[in-house]
């Protein structure tokens, strides 16, 4: 389905001194992605994990490599191609409040993808966002609300919402469950497991805990400094990461307390 290769994105920028430099945020970084299949993305803030889930989508454009969806070329799809091809793909934010419209009341936000993509009847949309409420567990009456008035976990299921109502191959969540208390995370976390077998879309989870990465995957791949340095398929346990990098996620991880287990496990 998606497919990189030697993918690079650099940025130019200048020092404090006037002098030029450049930071390598994703560095020769191929893989594949298949249909319907769950990876994890795993490393530390400044990994390059964002800057790659932006190239992905094609919100930025690579320095080099190929990004080809179904065999095909983003870079040489036209604006038309790339705007319905994006109807297929999708992207949920860290922060759900800031990703949502602050004016826009949440119907109107979880009906805006739909609107922009596919000609409904107002009955038909009214009848699909029921749907899509229900889906991600929201109450109905949050739909005449505004962003501020959800809490952090609402807001995250507005977002979950917008993406799968048009029906996605593909959906990247960038540290989708980061900032919410443990016990919420582990409520969103489940949530998408269960979505990603009734909606059928590939699923790509950005973290850097590698716990929550091996929950929501069995396909993990470990970046730093823009390089991939493990891929695991089919992964059942921490033991099986053997780079030095990948030991080092796993020591930093929070004590394995019989409640810490309970409320993420």
């Amino acid at each position: 389905m998606l497919n990189v290769e030697n993918l690079f994105k650099q940025y130019i920028f200048r020092d404090p001194q006037g002098r030029k430099a450049v930071v390598k945020a994703v560095d020769n970084v191929s893989f594949s992605l298949e249909e319907n299949q769950s990876y994890s993305l795993v490393g530390e803030s400044g990994s390059g994990k964002s800057t790659l889930a932006r190239l992905l989508m094609y919100l930025e454009k690579p320095t080099s490599g190929v990004i080809k969806i179904d065999g095909v070329n983003l870079a040489q799809m036209s604006k038309r191609e790339l705007r319905n091809k994006r109807a297929r793909w999708q992207m949920v934010m860290q922060d759900g409040q800031s990703s949502l419209d602050p004016k826009v009341k949440i119907y109107d936000s979880i009906a805006e993808p739909m609107r922009n993509f596919y000609k409904m009847t107002k009955n038909e949309e009214k009848q699909r966002i029921e749907t899509l409420t229900n889906m991600v567990e929201l109450p109905p009456e949050i739909l005449g609300r505004l962003p501020h008035e959800l809490s952090g976990g609402q807001q995250k299921r507005v977002s979950i919402a917008r993406a799968i109502s048009v029906k996605p191959r593909f959906i990247i969540f960038d540290e989708a469950v980061s900032g919410l208390d443990v016990t919420v995370r582990k409520k969103i976390l489940d949530l998408l497991l269960r979505l990603r077998d009734e909606i059928r879309s590939a699923y790509l989870f950005i973290t850097h805990d590698i716990d929550v990465a091996l929950y929501m995957a069995r396909n993990i791949m470990v970046m730093k400094d823009g390089r991939i340095l493990e891929r695991i398929e089919n992964i059942s346990t921490l033991e099986e990461f053997k780079h030095d990098y990948s030991k080092l996620l796993i020591n930093s991880l929070p004590p394995r307390t019989p409640e810490y287990r309970q409320a993420l496990l």
